[in-house]
């Protein structure tokens, strides 16, 4: 039994809240500060990266050396944008975007560059938002019913297409494909915009992506919306049922979107970082933002986070583990 995850919205120090500079950490930034996002442009990854680039910029000084900047290394299922960021000084100009899976690179990359368990410090909670599986138009299953009778009827006849490897997305539908007995064929993607692509031109049939990534395409009835992979329905889009709902097991695909920095970044730097994103998602028009966005705001400490990230190797192994994932 896969013991669900528990993510909660964590409150914000007032501190923060108040996007006022912190006594620790002078003299920092003192040259631009990339925030590395491990997909190619056009993703949720992204998008939520050029979210926060703005406020961010602003809580760390604005302009000169309080500049943000965006870079997009993708592949690998986002472990060449972690190794390019681990390898970086350590000195808090360099972070990456990260997510539920950084814990399992060692399970599923032969030749992981660089240590997952110890190559990061935790800089905080960004924002969380839920998985969706989708059907281009001439999918030929009308519901989630009729896939699973197919993956049944042929196994590994019914193919998916996800973001990369162990990417939440990538995890949850083998979740999905564990609880109900089936085994299906994963084709992965260097990000969700090339996905989103293949899908809306019937290049592949069937994806799980995050909501902001399709949203639009499912409102204009160019993608089929079959199930949404978290605990409850979307706020985003609130019509369509969940796994559960529909009969298919408790299925969770909630992206939970952080930020790290390599090991060894000073403390007074971590906590500088950790009080601006923290500025960044806290207030009310920050929140709607990326709310409209289809993100729900987190922010919270770095212990927060780092607690947090101990506790996903446990639960997401056994899926590896069904699923037949071995390090390549």
């Amino acid at each position: 039994m896969i013991r669900r995850r528990s993510v909660m919205v964590l409150p914000l120090a007032a501190a923060a809240a108040g996007g006022i500079p912190s006594a620790r950490g002078q003299g920092f930034p003192s040259q631009p500060v990339h925030v590395v996002v491990p997909f190619p442009p056009g993703g949720g990854t992204d998008s939520l990266a050029r979210a926060i680039q703005e406020p961010m910029q602003k809580a760390l000084g604005g302009t000169g050396g309080g500049t943000v900047i965006v870079d997009n290394k993708g592949g690998g299922g986002g472990s060449i944008a972690h190794e390019f960021v681990a390898k970086q000084p350590a000195d808090g100009h360099w972070l990456v975007v990260s997510a539920n899976n950084l814990p399992l690179y060692p399970h599923i990359v032969a030749k992981l560059g660089f240590d997952a368990r110890t190559a990061f410090v935790p800089i905080g909670f960004i924002a969380k938002q839920e998985s969706i599986l989708v059907g281009s138009l001439d999918a030929p299953w009308p519901d989630l019913k009729a896939i699973i009778a197919a993956a049944k009827a042929s196994p590994g006849s019914v193919q998916y297409g996800t973001a990369g490897l162990t990417t939440p997305m990538h995890l949850s539908t083998e979740q999905f494909a564990m609880l109900n007995g089936i085994r299906l064929t994963h084709v992965p993607f260097r990000g969700t915009g090339p996905l989103v692509t293949d899908l809306l031109g019937g290049h592949i049939k069937l994806g799980m992506s995050s909501i902001t990534s399709v949203a639009q395409q499912i409102a204009a009835g160019k993608l089929k919306p079959y199930a949404m992979a978290s605990l409850e329905r979307s706020s985003v889009a609130p019509s369509i049922p969940t796994f559960k709902e529909l009969g298919a097991g408790d299925v969770d695909g909630t992206i939970v979107y952080t930020l790290l920095a390599p090991a060894g970044t000073p403390p007074a730097v971590v906590t500088r970082l950790n009080e601006a994103l923290n500025a960044a998602v806290a207030t009310p028009e920050q929140k709607q933002d990326l709310s409209r966005r289809g993100f729900v705001a987190m922010g919270g400490t770095p212990q927060q986070l780092g607690d947090w990230l101990k506790v996903q190797e446990p639960i997401w192994v056994p899926v590896l583990q069904a699923a037949g994932i071995k390090p390549e």
